[in-house]
């Protein structure tokens, strides 16, 4: 059994690009929504506290947005939108799937490295193994996705209808 590939600098942050474009996509629409319904149910914002609790909102709901897009996509499959357009796949350190808690703080490392200007991405540039501060903090790895093992994959006899 040979031990995937993993995944290089530049399709991963293609990746990272495409899903901060449709992360933005979502939060642009989302946002929207907030914004006509608050005016919908009083007036628009009457002065400068109105204003900046609504920038507030509309922040809040970015950071939500955020980690709802990455804990749920990477836990339950192991790959964000833009890691399935790119074929990549985060793993565990010993090639099992990630679950929910490690795609948690797979994103509250991801969060640290933004909040540290990129210091935190330093890892995926320098080291052998291309495993950033998320990475390390969650214990996984990206890697190819042609190249998981077929052992990962459902065999024919469990995906029967009829079970056996």
């Amino acid at each position: 059994m040979t031990t995937p590939a993993t995944a290089g600098f530049w399709r991963r942050l293609l990746a990272h690009y495409l899903d901060c474009l449709i992360g933005l996509a979502a939060w642009l629409l989302c946002s929207m929504w907030l914004v006509i319904g608050l005016w919908a149910l009083e007036n628009p914002p009457r002065d400068l506290f109105d204003l900046a609790l609504l920038l507030l909102a509309t922040l809040a709901l970015a950071f939500a947005l955020h980690i709802a897009y990455h804990v749920v996509l990477v836990g339950g499959c192991g790959q964000s939108l833009g890691k399935m357009a790119l074929g990549i796949l985060v793993v565990r350190r010993d090639g099992g799937t990630v679950g929910y808690g490690r795609a948690g703080l797979r994103c509250l490392g991801g969060l640290l490295s933004f909040a540290s200007f990129g210091l935190g991405y330093a890892g995926v540039l320098f080291t052998a193994e291309r495993r950033g501060l998320a990475d390390w903090l969650a214990g996984t790895r990206v890697v190819v996705l042609s190249a998981v093992p077929a052992a990962a994959a459902p065999g024919p006899a469990q995906m029967s209808p009829l079970g056996a």
